[in-house]
């Protein structure tokens, strides 16, 4: 696991509750913590292009996921290739330089991303 995190408490919980609910109100749940999590996205793959010597724009790119069963939302590289990225340090360099960093510039924006989302599902459910 990546040494930032922003914890929510009860989260997986949370969604595998939602999912006994209604399966369109877990997916709802789960495409608005991707949401919730884009300014993290972008800022890192903005740092990863700048200050990571040589990156690409295509391995500088990044995607986000939603882990229910474990009550996670990631982010990963996008780019995938058989046998890693040809570079043995990219993990690291990606990690101290890039997914780091961005985590914590937007930490306040995402958990403020995160309880306008818990809010806006919970009042438009009548919860």
């Amino acid at each position: 696991m990546a040494t930032g995190a922003i914890r929510v408490k009860g989260l997986k919980e949370l969604t595998r509750d939602f999912k006994k609910i209604s399966k369109d109100l877990s997916k709802e749940v789960t495409r608005e913590l991707k949401d919730a999590a884009e300014p993290v996205r972008t800022g890192a793959e903005q740092l990863a292009l700048g200050q990571i010597r040589n990156m690409t724009p295509r391995w500088a790119a990044m995607r986000i996921g939603v882990s229910a069963a474990q009550g996670r939302v990631y982010m990963v590289p996008q780019a995938r290739r058989a046998g890693g990225s040809g570079r043995a340090n990219l993990k690291g360099l990606l990690l101290d330089r890039a997914m780091d960093p961005a985590l914590e510039q937007h930490a306040d924006e995402v958990k403020d991303n995160i309880n306008d989302v818990l809010g806006h599902i919970f009042d438009h459910n009548g919860f």
